[in-house]
């Protein structure tokens, strides 16, 4: 998704192929970006006007009608199946091809606004149901919607005397109120008092700690200088328009990037969607606007050109041409000691290129695509907008200007290859409700961002700090104590407990270009490779080792396999796993439970017993012990999983706070108090670490343990 699509790489690779040695030479290491640009810029005629038109003719983000009457009705189908989430999303979808004013569009409207009450989400009901009304509602239903109009406002006004008689418990916090605060840093805008930026020739500039940081103590709270939603290409191809998955960039505004079940679609394309006017709004007014019309083409060109044009539009032209004028030296807080660093265009600018680093021919793409975006560019528009100064309408006039704004946009693609930040959330089940009672505990990939002050921190495979994300916004804490002095460290992806050390130093290199030389990588450098592999022997269960030739460990066995069987053997197990899920979320509990029963007993005949298709299929069974009711056999699921998580990643590991709180959801409906507060107070003490007192999953968990010492015959210990 960072990279332009497949087609356009291989019209890059093409050319670049054709070019002559002087040619590619302009896109060496020692060559400046200008010229690199330029070379391209100069290369652009009316070939690639055509290669350009038939990649945008495979793609589609205009309004289809016939999409309203296909997403209406595969919502319907999900609504009878009672799948209300999916429901919504594909009402949504099907609204956002709508033409204002058309029955279709109203009826979509409304069916979105039955999935909302099933849900009890009762204003959004409401406002959907005006909306319905607004598009011209037909008479011969109204007696339905206007059924429904009543019974929500019957249950907003219950609702109201109910939190009337029954205020909600205080919550109390797990962690210090110190740390919930950012303290103010008159050097570092976003940070805390406790950092403070140093520079060397070894570390470039980083940040270390000015005094001693507890636990949990937040650090940076930062809000994105920019960020694109990363879209499911597959979705909008003109071959696969109308599809029925559920992708990220379907529940989340592409303005705030906040959760948002029943979205407002652009106005103009069917990608773009809100969680509001007044978020439709903002984005129309400071982008949106140039980009809705070239839709096609950022989608073709990838995330990281998005980005990097969006940054320009933001930014606005005059800005962008004042640092352009000045080589792109923006300001550095080494040199200006007095000046804050802030995460403004400037310190943005000052991020690092790598170019020297780069290959030629991947410079090539990015000055490429970057001239290609701004020859599309409408000039007039941006100067309307006051994005672009006003200039006399000439040739010359707009080709200089698309010229500064195409520099500015390759540059931004180079940077964000190294500082481009991942904004992650966790997934949710979309499907089935029945299964959504454990939640899941993997995150994907929502946003591409970029955060000039989180930019600063450097790596390390085993940091000391951990990063989410609320909406647009990044927050840093310590994930354990750290003291005076001490570098403050960020993982770039690659983690110690996550991946080995070849493939992380593989990574890193490839990407930011320089061997890791953390506390981690230096310490398994020098320890011995462990031959020992995930498989073990069907005959006697000991260990395998080996590469290609496989052989028991126990010399009374000195049983001999080949990889390629066992791993064959894996792959069949796999698809087993991914076909009980299936036939979890379409309600065959039973099915299920058999399924993973028999994959349980076949993973424990060739696999080591901490291999992670066991967590998965313990907590597969615990979703299907929990749909139907038996909450103690849930339980014991968890608890097997928990025991592996906390093998893998640590006792005070994010993913294990994540297997807790699942199973503090477990013991809280299965009503095992005592059982439950003490898992709940685990949850709590990682979660709020690695998210903050805030968060929804913390703040769920101190519900749960408000509403349980609530209960008669609780023990005076848990009200301490």
């Amino acid at each position: 998704m960072e990279l332009p699509v497949v087609d356009w790489q291989d019209y890059a690779r093409c050319k670049w192929s054709q070019l002559s040695s002087h040619g590619k030479g302009k896109f060496s290491a020692g060559s400046s970006l200008k010229e690199s640009f330029d070379a391209c810029w100069s290369l652009f005629q009316q070939e690639e006007e055509e290669a350009l038109e038939r990649l945008c003719n495979e793609l589609s983000v205009g309004k289809e009608a016939r999409a309203v009457l296909f997403y209406k009705e595969e919502g319907n189908k999900r609504f009878g199946r009672k799948q209300y989430t999916a429901a919504a999303v594909l009402y949504s979808k099907g609204i956002s091809h709508g033409t204002p004013g058309t029955e279709e569009i109203a009826l979509s409207f409304a069916n979105r606004s039955a999935v909302l009450f099933h849900l009890g989400h009762y204003s959004a009901c409401l406002e959907d149901i005006d909306r319905a009304q607004e598009h011209g509602y037909p008479e011969r239903l109204q007696s339905k919607i206007l059924q429904r109009q009543a019974n929500c406002l019957q249950k907003l006004k219950q609702h109201d005397i109910s939190n009337t008689k029954f205020p909600k418990t205080e919550r109390t916090s797990v962690i210090n109120p110190r740390q919930q605060e950012l303290k103010g840093n008159r050097q570092l805008t976003n940070a805390s008092s406790s950092l403070r930026l140093k520079f060397s020739t070894s570390k470039g500039r980083h940040l270390v700690a000015s005094e001693d940081i507890a636990l949990g103590e937040l650090l940076i709270c930062e809000e994105a200088y920019v960020s694109v939603i990363i879209p499911g290409r597959e979705t909008v191809t003109k071959t696969n328009t109308w599809d029925v998955s559920i992708t990220t960039s379907d529940l989340y505004c592409h303005q705030c990037l906040q959760r948002v079940l029943a979205s407002l679609p652009c106005q103009h394309c069917s990608f773009a969607r809100y969680c509001s006017n007044e978020c439709r709004d903002q984005a129309w007014k400071a982008y949106h606007c140039i980009e809705c019309p070239l839709g096609s083409l950022l989608l073709a060109f990838g995330v990281f050109c998005h980005t990097a044009l969006r940054t320009a539009l933001l930014t606005g032209y005059r800005q962008v041409s004042d640092v352009l004028s000045d080589g792109f030296q923006a300001c550095n807080v080494n040199e200006e000691p007095g000046r804050p660093y802030s995460s403004n265009y400037k310190s943005l600018c000052s991020l690092l290129t790598h170019s020297e680093h780069h290959k030629g021919e991947h410079k090539f793409l990015c000055a490429l695509t970057s001239a290609a975006l701004c020859r599309k560019l409408n000039m007039g528009l941006l100067r309307s907008m006051g994005t672009a100064p006003p200039t006399e309408k000439s040739l010359d006039g707009e080709v200089h200007e698309m010229h500064g704004l195409g520099l500015a946009i390759f540059r931004h693609m180079l940077q964000l290859h190294c500082n481009a930040q991942a904004v992650t959330v966790l997934n949710e089940d979309y499907e089935d409700s029945s299964t959504s009672l454990v939640e899941s505990s993997k995150s994907s990939r929502l946003a591409t961002a970029v955060f000039p002050v989180l930019s600063l921190l450097n790596h390390s495979c085993d940091p000391n700090t951990s990063v989410s994300f609320q909406g647009r916004r990044v927050m840093v804490r310590a994930n354990r104590p750290i003291r005076k002095g001490e570098e403050i460290l960020h993982c770039y992806g690659p983690h110690r407990l996550r991946m080995n050390i070849r493939k992380r130093q593989m990574l890193l290199k490839d990407q930011y270009f320089f061997d890791c030389q953390c506390e981690a990588c230096t310490q398994e450098q020098g320890i011995t490779p462990d031959t020992h592999c995930d498989f073990c022997c069907p005959k006697c269960h000991s260990l395998l080792k080996g590469q290609d030739d496989l052989l028991c460990v126990n010399d009374s066995c000195a049983h001999r396999l080949r990889r390629d069987e066992v791993v064959l053997r894996l792959q069949n197990l796999q698809h087993n796993v991914h076909r009980a899920q299936e036939q979890l979320h379409n309600n065959h509990l039973d099915i299920a439970i058999r399924r993973l029963t028999s994959c349980l007993s076949e993973a424990k005949d060739f696999l080591s017993q901490n291999h992670m298709v066991f967590g998965e299929i313990f907590d597969h069974l615990a979703q299907a012990e929990a749909a139907k009711g038996d909450w103690t056999a849930a339980a014991r699921h968890l608890k097997e999983s928990i025991q592996l998580v906390s093998q893998w990643y640590g006792p005070s590991s994010i993913e294990l706070g994540h297997e807790l709180f699942k199973l503090a959801q477990i013991l809280f409906n299965g009503r095992e108090v005592n059982d439950a507060m003490g898992v709940i107070q685990k949850a709590q003490n990682i979660l709020a670490v690695h998210y903050g007192p805030d968060h929804s999953m913390v703040q769920e968990l101190q519900e749960m343990r408000a509403c349980l010492l609530e209960l008669p015959g609780m023990t005076t210990v848990w009200k301490k």
